[in-house]
């Protein structure tokens, strides 16, 4: 790991990887288990950066780190499925699906429109850059949170939470391409 970075206090183990403290204020340090994963989730983020979707990605440390924002995560969590023609963006809570009036009393109807465009947006993004590599569908489950300034960013994509054409992460990597 970088010498500027350091981690802290684990904060949670995931599908995959662990979160951490970091030392660097408003930061949290993202442990990959494989270099594959982490390479693929690099690359998702640099994708959706490019396509101007807000994300709380900050840069890559490691083989198997990256430097993430700290964001307050919200009480929702969006999974989208993309096909030609098609987005679908459904919310989620507590282990199941929410109706748009549920989801929008758990947010602000602002905020659930933002995130919703937010969502089918990296949907769009993605399905296009893979369907160039001969992927039709993807699925991926996304988390969203806010800045100490409010301001509302997708969460680091964990993509072992995707479905992106195939379960091999070498292979992922190359069709997310460089």
């Amino acid at each position: 790991m970088g010498d500027s970075v350091r981690k802290g206090e684990r904060l949670l183990v995931g599908e995959g990887m662990a979160v951490w403290a970091a030392d660097k204020p408003g930061g949290l340090v993202l442990e990959f288990a494989d270099e594959a994963v982490c390479e693929v989730a690099c690359r998702i983020q640099q994708l959706l950066e490019r396509h101007a979707v807000p994300t709380g990605f900050v840069e890559r440390l490691g083989s198997r780190i990256l430097l993430a924002r700290r964001l307050e995560l919200l009480p929702v969590e969006v999974v989208i499925e993309a096909a030609p023609g098609q987005v679908d963006v459904a919310f989620r809570a507590g282990g199941r699906t929410l109706d748009r009036a549920e989801a929008e009393s758990l947010l602000t109807p602002d905020r659930l429109e933002r995130i919703e465009d937010l969502a089918a947006h990296a949907a769009r993004s993605l399905r296009a850059h893979l369907s160039l590599r001969g992927i039709a569908h993807l699925r991926a489950r996304l988390r969203f949170g806010l800045t100490e300034d409010g301001a509302c960013l997708l969460q680091v994509v964990n993509p072992l939470e995707c479905e992106l054409g195939s379960t091999d992460m070498r292979q992922v990597a190359e069709l997310l391409g460089g």
